[in-house]
């Protein structure tokens, strides 16, 4: 039989998992010597790596990021990551 879980009790096992695997990767890194920087994730998808600009208009769909202030234009995924490595250094 499924258990019903109500909605707090969800999102307390949900956001465990995820800091439960934060832990464990700064624990790994940590052993390895490797330095490890928590950035906010916020509007990273959202954000132009080039200029900075941010808007939800600028995901036109899953894989696509294209800017609507500068017209920069790369795949969403390369595009994030550039904005979280900006963000940690």
């Amino acid at each position: 039989a499924r258990v019903r879980l109500r909605k707090p009790q969800r999102v307390t096992l949900h956001t465990w998992s995820f800091a439960q695997l934060g832990a464990f990767i700064a624990y790994k890194a940590e052993r390895a010597g490797a330095p490890v920087v928590f950035v906010d994730p916020r509007h990273t998808s959202q954000e132009c790596s080039a200029c900075g600009h941010i808007d939800k208009k600028n995901r036109p769909d899953q894989a696509t990021f294209k800017c609507t202030s500068c017209g920069f234009a790369e795949h969403a995924d390369v595009n994030a990551a550039r904005n979280i490595a900006a963000r940690g250094n």
